[in-house]
């Protein structure tokens, strides 16, 4: 385990002070702008939504940029508003909590535009023009230009109660092809009027916001434009014309420019908006240094970042001026001061899942894996417990490490029980390809922060029913696991089949031979195929689904991204295939049309899902312990990382 010890003078860059326009920013670091949910309905701040925003700047983050808010009621969809002078008190009690901090806050408005949706709205969207695309879930109305020139008006009158709040500066929302975006984009304005046709008529749109609010709020005050330097669409923005843009828009007179991309939902596996663990991080970043080369204002970029090395390295590159951090914030609201003291170790590492995306994207509020407070900072504030009970966790996996570290952190004497030589449960043999490193970090957190803590661990050493009767703790936490569920399948001898887990975990001991078919194209079937056939092996992959169906409940982003690597592989995804038997080296597989059809094989790797361990507790239950009893992680259901921590938190909670 990589433990790092590194002072302030190591982030010089990071935390060398910036100026956007008059105002100076203490870091380089900026929470990115990122829905988060809760949101009232009417579009005011909750005060769940300002614990979120208190706890990034308190943790560091020099500029807060916040969630966008709509200019406009009636084509809102979920976001805050600021189209009422009745909304600026609200916001002007977030910008002052944020701004107690040291931290700079600026509200980011914006106007969904053709990406708003009827079911929601009970409104037809409007865009600049009436297009069919990837991009609209309805065919928008086109606006008209008395229309575009009311909302020129509700741009600089939002800006101006921003403004009137207390928030120092605004950022203009013109990328992910919102209706700003809508109107640069040659994709999706096909006007003939002097709002289209040519590039200075798609700009005028945008060009007219920015004048406006300058002339309403003065030429000092600041105001920020993102776009999308990259849309994953026909016709759309690529690199050259947004240097146009970039340019254009400071010879307008905005103050620094936050470049972006629109791939989300389009397949798009080039720059990706909302970067997956399987992309090299950064590749906006990569974008943007090229668009800093065109301009001398300040620009943002972020795009997946989450290493502070990583981070350091692009401002000494000057790549960018300022890293817009999102799920590593997410993650950790308390990145920034930890780097800046030196305690990097213990920064809880996004790993780039993307279920805060998902989730939001769902219907649901934002929620992280790896953070359990989030969204919840108030309530989950941990604190010490009146009478410290002696407790013991069994499994040292995500869940019952997680439940193992807040159950000391409050006072709790807490003996962890694996029976492995090795914490980490599933997290070790997924921390294994190359692909995984943001797993791998997150192991190292947990191994980091058990070897700090005053858990006491019993490793190599099954806790059985005798084992906990004897040692009688107060509290029993079973956090037992799962296991890969075998299926019988006719033909097939033990030294040819094995779990992935045992791959993962033992390949330099395993023979796998040269020929490896997969069975089951999950998640795990998929990354084990696609690690096997970066080391050489001939892989096929086998589910008794369709392509279609594969990986549902994944992310879209890293659905795309993960079959995408597949097939430049050269991995083809055998669908709609069941498993009948094995001869001589050969599986014979029905395909759904009833005909049989035989591959050959060296090795065969079982990937099929898993199940729960979990006869200790009916034991238990059975025998002489009086103590209480919690079951928690996959040992109640097989699922994934996020339930097992936020189970093992909870339970470290409630514990009294």
């Amino acid at each position: 385990m990589k433990i790092y010890q590194k002072s302030p003078a190591d982030f010089s860059k990071l935390f060398f002070p910036v100026n956007i326009s008059n105002l100076s920013i203490k870091n380089r670091i900026a929470l990115a702008p990122m829905d988060v949910g809760m949101i009232n309905p009417d579009g005011s701040l909750t005060e769940r939504v300002v614990d979120y925003y208190e706890e990034r700047a308190r943790g560091g983050a020099g500029l807060i940029i916040t969630q966008f808010a709509s200019v406009v009621d009636d084509q809102r969809m979920d976001s805050p508003g600021i189209f009422s002078g009745r909304q600026v008190c609200g916001l002007n009690y977030l910008a002052e909590t944020v701004q107690e901090y040291g931290a700079r806050i600026f509200l980011q408005i914006a106007h969904h535009g053709g990406r708003a949706v009827k079911s929601i709205t009970g409104l037809q969207p409007v865009a600049p023009s009436a297009v069919s695309t990837p991009l609209y879930e309805d065919t928008p109305r086109e606006l008209s230009q008395q229309e575009i020139e009311e909302l020129v008006e509700k741009f600089t009158q939002a800006a101006k109660r921003a403004k009137i709040a207390g928030f120092d500066g605004v950022e203009i929302h013109g990328a992910h092809t919102y209706l700003i975006g809508q109107f640069i984009s040659p994709h999706t304005n096909r006007r003939e009027d002097e709002y289209g046709r040519d590039f200075e008529g798609r700009m005028r749109f945008p060009a007219e916001i920015v004048r406006e609010i300058k002339k309403e709020c003065g030429r000092v005050f600041p105001v920020g434009f993102k776009f999308s330097a990259y849309e994953h669409l026909k016709g759309g923005v690529e690199l050259e014309l947004a240097k146009k843009i970039a340019q254009h828009m400071e010879k307008i007179g905005v103050d620094y420019l936050h470049v972006a991309s629109t791939t989300h939902e389009l397949d798009g596996s080039r720059y990706p908006d909302v970067s997956p663990l399987y992309a090299p991080p950064g590749e906006v970043i990569g974008l943007a240094a090229r668009i800093k080369l065109e301009v001398s204002i300040p620009v943002i970029a972020g795009g997946g970042v989450v290493d502070p090395f990583y981070v350091e390295q692009v401002l000494e590159e000057r790549k960018v001026d300022l890293i817009a951090l999102g799920r590593a914030l997410l993650a950790d609201p308390y990145w920034p001061l930890k780097v800046e003291e030196g305690r990097i170790e213990e920064i809880i590492p996004c790993i780039r899942c993307n279920r805060c995306h998902k989730r939001l994207f769902s219907g649901q509020e934002v929620r992280c894996t790896v953070n359990p407070s989030l969204g919840k900072e108030r309530k989950y504030r941990i604190g010490k417990t009146d009478r410290a009970k002696k407790v013991m966790v069994i499994g040292g996996g995500p869940a019952g490490l997680e439940a193992a570290l807040t159950l000391d952190k409050r006072g709790h004497k807490v003996t962890l029980h694996e029976k492995n030589k090795r914490l980490g449960g599933n997290m070790v043999p997924s921390s294994v390809p190359f692909f995984k490193k943001d797993v791998k970090r997150l192991l190292d957190y947990y191994l980091g922060k058990i070897e700090k803590s005053g858990v006491e661990l019993r490793l190599e050493k099954e806790a059985d029913v005798s084992t906990i009767v004897e040692e009688n703790p107060e509290v029993a936490v079973l956090a037992t696991g799962s296991e890969h569920v075998i299926p019988w399948i006719p033909g097939l001898k033990r030294e040819a089949l094995y779990t992935a887990v045992e791959v993962l975990d033992n390949q330099s001991k395993l023979e796998l031979g040269e020929r490896v078919i997969v069975l089951g194209a999950g998640l795990v079937g998929c990354e084990i195929a696609w690690h096997l056939s970066l080391q050489g092996k001939k892989v096929k992959l086998f589910d008794e689904l369709s392509l279609s169906e594969i990986l549902q409940d994944e992310h879209s982003t890293n659905r795309f991204y993960l079959l995408h690597s597949l097939k430049e592989q050269g991995i083809s995804i055998l669908e709609s295939r069941k498993i009948l038997k094995v001869e001589d080296k050969q599986t014979i597989f029905k395909k759904n049309d009833g005909s049989e059809e035989s591959y050959p094989f060296d090795s065969l790797i079982i990937s099929v899902g898993f199940e729960s361990q979990d006869t200790l507790l009916q034991e238990l239950r059975e025998s002489e312990f009086k103590g209480k009893i919690y079951k928690i992680g996959d040992s109640v259901e097989p699922r994934d990382f996020y339930h097992a921590i936020q189970e093992g938190a909870k339970v470290g909670r409630e514990i009294r």
